[in-house]
């Protein structure tokens, strides 16, 4: 008789348990089906977007002409591209493509006390791109640089 009531108050406890847990088992299967995307933006989220550019090039200037070269990746194809001169005679700017002495794909002027900052109209493609400063009226002084990025407005 003991043995009755041991087994069937084992019973009653496993049945106490096991009805407790299939119960909340449904309800996170319940909650899993009904789940939002987290990813999609709400009205008063605090969205933050990364943008995707890289500064291929930073430089001092110094000297009447350099050229230096730059490498747009695959995925990106515009560079903005900035000289600021801190000198006192003009610069002139070219960006080409493949080599020092390839198709120009940006040209500008910048005079002393100005920046140039400049980026491309239509996209690049991938490879190596050389930006040529030449200063005939004396040594150049300011910076220049060059980011890259997939599209045009993660530049400006």
């Amino acid at each position: 008789m003991k043995n009755i009531k041991k087994a069937s108050l084992l019973s009653v406890l496993s049945l106490a348990v096991a009805i407790p847990l299939t119960a909340s088992a449904a309800a996170v299967s319940q909650s899993a089906n009904t789940s939002t995307d987290v990813f999609a933006p709400k009205v008063g989220d605090h969205v933050i977007t990364p943008q995707a550019t890289n500064k291929v090039l930073a430089k001092s200037l110094g000297n009447t002409d350099i050229s230096e070269r730059f490498y747009i990746d695959p995925g990106y194809g515009y560079a903005r591209v900035f000289v600021s001169n801190d000198g006192t005679a003009p610069i002139n700017i070219t960006v080409t493509q493949g080599s020092a002495s390839g198709p120009v794909k940006m040209s500008g002027k910048v005079q002393p006390g100005k920046t140039f900052d400049e980026i491309n109209g239509s996209a690049w493609s991938t490879g190596n791109f050389y930006l040529n400063l030449t200063s005939p009226g004396g040594i150049m002084k300011g910076g220049l640089s060059v980011r890259i990025g997939n599209t045009r407005g993660e530049l400006q």
